[in-house]
């Protein structure tokens, strides 16, 4: 029986050279040692995985030699099964070899040691190990705060972990206080994965100083419009002034998100050719272009805005119109008196013939405000109107775009995936807001869930 097995290990069929080392491993004898010796040796890493596996069932010091030569194994499934089966005997080089393991390439072969290690009386011999040990648990940020010990490591991970590893160790690497981490953030940059290239842009932002915003201004032309929309906010956190026509221009970029970026930071430059942009894109089709574009009005505090504002007052969005009415404020708080909103009364009250009750109500509150006390009292309309299946489907709504402001995160992530079932229309403006919060999950949500709607 043994024989015929170990003549089967030299088929040309990897899968039937498998099935041999399966039928070895059920035996469980040591004499099979020989034959899974030749095994774990072979060119193809799922027979090796099966030698592997087979090796741990049996208890000898022969098998417990070639586990421990598997964790150099060129293929990463290859080591995680031999640290899968290695038994923890207590002895020195076990745990020699296992610490070794925690500075594997493969994430799947560091995270087996660490689990390994915690079950077992090892404990860190120095910071290195420290600083492994907190990477191999996933905890790159842990790893940072024992500093610049975790340069090194972290910037391995950079170049042989996955995508999101390495999204994390660019992260870490921003949060250590040390110089040395510019170059390999510089190079993530680069990165043709958008979350590790977002993750440098913010990591650059807050500990490269002036110092990188020709690398970070480089991104305004990207390709991702998420990278080009992250970019914009850097860029005018150093050098908005001297940016100012780059930004500019981006307000006719064809993604809202970069729009809406660009109208932002565009606050920060106070000149005519920025404000005159600003009120152009106030009839943007995006009600978040539009909300940022007031917002940087008011903050900019040039009266040319007056006029263009006071018109947004009537913006069908209720959103744009509060940005609108606190821009105006901010300008002048008279700004009711000037004779640039003052001109305006006949579109005003034009507006008071719109189908929309909010549009209306805004009209005549600022018909009011210039002394037409006339203006006729515009009454809200009757939602007792509304189906009872209308009114549980608005209740549904509002109740999971208030939870998309919970404070907790597993919460919003919900509450963004129950709007993208709903296929509610009116869930876009908060989905669009939720592509900014600060958990990951819930903007990947929310940016399905939009795509979902037909926004892209």
């Amino acid at each position: 029986m043994l024989w015929l097995i170990l003549q089967r290990l030299k088929s040309g069929d990897p899968e039937k050279r498998r099935q041999a080392v399966e039928s070895l491993a059920k035996l469980e004898s040591p004499r099979v040692l020989g034959g899974l010796a030749e095994a774990v040796k072979d060119n193809d890493p799922r027979v090796r995985v099966a030698a592997v596996a087979a090796l741990g069932g049996i208890v000898h010091e022969r098998s417990m030699e070639m586990l421990l030569r598997a964790f150099h194994d060129p293929a990463p499934e290859v080591r995680q099964a031999a640290l899968s089966h290695l038994k923890d005997d207590g002895s020195e080089r076990v745990q020699t070899a296992m610490a070794g393991a925690l500075r594997d390439s493969d994430p799947g072969v560091r995270g087996r040691a660490a689990h390994f290690l915690e079950q077992s009386a090892w404990h860190p011999r120095d910071i290195e190990d420290e600083v492994w040990l907190a990477i191999a648990r996933g905890q790159m940020m842990r790893a940072a705060s024992l500093g610049a010990a975790a340069i090194q490591p972290l910037e391995s991970v950079l170049q042989g972990g996955g995508y999101s590893q390495q999204a994390a160790a660019v992260e870490a690497l921003g949060a250590i206080p040390d110089e040395r981490v510019l170059k390999s953030l510089l190079r993530a940059l680069r990165s043709p994965d958008h979350v590790v290239c977002l993750a440098a842009i913010g990591a650059l932002t807050n500990t490269g100083g002036s110092g990188v915003v020709n690398d970070l201004a480089q991104m305004l032309k990207h390709k991702d419009h998420r990278i080009r929309a992250a970019a914009i906010e850097s860029v005018a956190r150093f050098d908005a002034q001297n940016r100012a026509g780059a930004l500019r221009d981006l307000l006719r970029d064809t993604k809202w998100e970069v729009r809406s970026a660009a109208a932002s930071a565009l606050a920060k430059v106070k000149d005519a050719a920025t404000v005159d942009a600003l009120v152009a894109v106030l009839k943007d089709q995006s009600t978040d272009v539009r909300s940022a574009a007031a917002g940087s009005l008011g903050r900019i505090g040039d009266a040319r805005g007056i006029g263009p504002l006071v018109l947004a007052l009537k913006d069908g969005e209720s959103e744009v119109r509060k940005m609108a009415a606190g821009a105006l404020t901010q300008i002048d708080s008279k700004w009711a008196e000037s004779e640039a909103a003052r001109k305006l009364a006949p579109e005003l009250r034009s507006a008071l013939g719109s189908g929309d009750w909010g549009v209306r109500r805004a009209a005549a509150s600022v018909l009011e405000q210039f002394g037409e006390r006339q203006a006729p009292k515009v009454e809200q309309p009757d939602t007792a109107m509304a189906t009872p299946a209308r009114r549980r489907q608005q209740a549904v709504l509002t109740a999971f775009t208030d939870l998309l402001q919970d404070a907790d995160g597993d919460l919003r992530l919900a509450a963004a995936e129950a709007l993208a079932r709903l296929g509610d229309e009116r869930a876009r403006s908060p989905l669009m807001t939720a592509l900014k919060d600060v958990d990951k999950a819930v903007r990947i949500a929310a940016t399905q869930a939009l795509a979902d709607l037909g926004v892209e």
